[in-house]
């Protein structure tokens, strides 16, 4: 009866709060229907705002600054002598492409050749979220990197130990996706999937699917996904960014995916569309993201608020922080800056994630608790 309550609940929004829509603009223009605030009252607002974030990639959230600490541990000569030389290289800039985009790692991959370093770079990023208003996150990871210098086991348990310290240090939740390559051959991705099922108890909580969707359906992985999903691992997928809907029927008919990562070409098949507000398969959608991989043209006429109003669970995520030169805050800001979202909009989308994460039941029950009273701690500042 709760989980079913549960499910009615997150297929609609938040009832009506006791103030009317709050926008960024001229406080001047407030009225009975909607009351603006200019920028910097409304940042802060945001800013305050306890945030959830599903779709953040460990391996594009690593700070600049500790890539150059690193590098003087390990001896390893990156061409860039401080932070604006290395951001040059491995930060997207406007008008380059995927491919592009691939090579920004190429500076950094030794990062994840030890287990200290992924220790590191995994807790900077769980204080890096708590720091900017984030309850709750999952952190994605490959966990096949350079095998002659860490196994995936190694990989993994770094990673889950540098979250488990940040979240207590800081009070706030994460957890751990494991992230396949759509590249992998499948002997391949069953070993990831077991080590990804062996750490369900300590942290890990989803598989993912991630790269080329062009050359590597999601179909390919079937087996993969069948046995994640019968030792209880949750699924996402990311499919509709480079290819449109047909990779998302796929990842939602034969991957078992409860979640779409980006899903931003959805509209084109009104079909597909229908079916994923059936099944309340939450898009985690990442707008800047989308933007700078030339996904979408402008964020004007970004979708979210499209789906939205289809009854289909949307959140909001950085993708890549670090590599895109991202925050969250200023994800939330983007969108209320381009599409005109409402606090109560970003409230909404905030709560998504949590009704959306992987989580057991309870817990999100307990978690949504915690995040209601600072909601209304914020509201009642804001009252006038």
């Amino acid at each position: 009866m709760k989980i079913a309550l549960l499910a009615l609940l997150q297929t609609a929004w938040l009832a009506a709060a006791p103030l009317p829509p709050i926008k960024l603009g001229d406080p001047a223009q407030s009225n009975a229907e909607t009351r603006f605030l200019d920028r910097e009252a409304f940042q802060a607002a945001v800013r305050e705002m306890p945030k959830t974030e599903l779709h953040t990639h460990l391996e594009g959230a690593v700070r600049p600054e500790t890539i150059l600490e690193l590098a003087e541990v390990y001896q390893v000569d990156l061409g860039a002598s401080n932070v604006e030389e290395l951001k040059k290289k491995i930060q997207m800039r406007p008008g380059e492409n995927l491919l592009d985009f691939l090579k920004k790692f190429d500076p950094f991959r030794f990062v994840f050749d030890h287990p200290e370093s992924l220790r590191r770079v995994a807790y900077e990023m769980v204080e890096e979220e708590a720091r900017e208003g984030v309850v709750y996150s999952e952190i994605r990871i490959n966990p096949v990197k350079r095998e002659d210098k860490l196994s995936i086991d190694g990989v993994l348990d770094a990673v889950l130990e540098g979250m488990h310290q940040a979240s207590e240090d800081y009070a706030i939740e994460s957890r751990l996706i494991v992230s396949l390559n759509r590249s992998y051959p499948l002997e391949s991705a069953m070993r990831v999937a077991r080590a990804a099922a062996a750490r369900k108890d300590r942290g890990v909580v989803g598989l993912d699917l991630a790269g080329d969707e062009v050359h590597h359906p999601a179909s390919k992985f079937k087996e993969v996904f069948d046995y994640a999903q019968s030792q209880g691992l949750h699924i996402t997928i990311h499919a509709g960014e480079a290819v449109g809907p047909d990779s998302i029927r796929q990842a939602l008919e034969v991957c078992h995916a409860e979640r779409i990562g980006h899903g931003v070409r959805l509209g084109e098949d009104p079909a597909v569309l229908q079916e994923v507000a059936r099944r309340q398969a939450t898009l985690e959608m990442c707008p800047s993201s989308n933007l700078l991989i030339n996904v979408v043209k402008d964020l004007k006429s970004y979708p979210l608020m499209t789906y939205a109003h289809q009854g289909i669970p949307v959140t909001i995520s950085t993708d890549d922080r670090h590599i895109f030169d991202l925050t969250l805050t200023g994800e939330y800001m983007a969108m209320a800056e381009q599409c005109g979202l409402s606090l109560q909009d970003l409230e909404k989308i905030s709560l998504n994630g949590i009704r959306s994460s992987f989580l057991p039941e309870l817990e999100k029950a307990r978690l949504e608790a915690r995040w209601r009273e600072r909601m209304d701690a914020l509201w009642s500042g804001l009252s006038p």
